[in-house]
């Protein structure tokens, strides 16, 4: 398991560079690449900034880490992952969507 590729693709899946989730993430960009690298560790201060900057839950960084490979990508059919898996992947704007009708279902089934 790989935390600094899945840092990497969730830092793409917004569209920003190293710099950015650095500057969003109150570190700097030596320590981002050297994270994405596998050339630093992390605390958990630094897991929580970036899982902040990154809309999701540190918890969602290690799921994701252990359905990528080590080139970054998920080797297993996107049927067969878990769905926070899936869902750390979408858009915040459909993660939103997707929260709201899920809440909507639960309710209408629990009255």
């Amino acid at each position: 398991m790989n935390i600094g590729n899945a840092v990497r693709f969730l830092r793409k899946k917004k569209g920003w560079t190293q710099q950015q989730l650095a500057d969003f993430s109150h570190t700097s960009k030596g320590n981002i690449s050297n994270l994405e690298n596998g050339n630093q560790g992390y605390s958990p201060a630094i897991l929580e900034y970036l899982a902040q900057s990154l809309d999701c839950s540190v918890a969602q960084i290690f799921l994701l880490a252990e359905h990528l490979n080590e080139k970054g990508e998920t080797p297993i059919e996107w049927e067969y992952m878990p769905i926070d898996a899936l869902f750390i992947q979408l858009p915040k704007e459909v993660q939103d969507s997707l929260r709201n009708h899920i809440c909507t279902l639960l309710k209408q089934n629990t009255s």
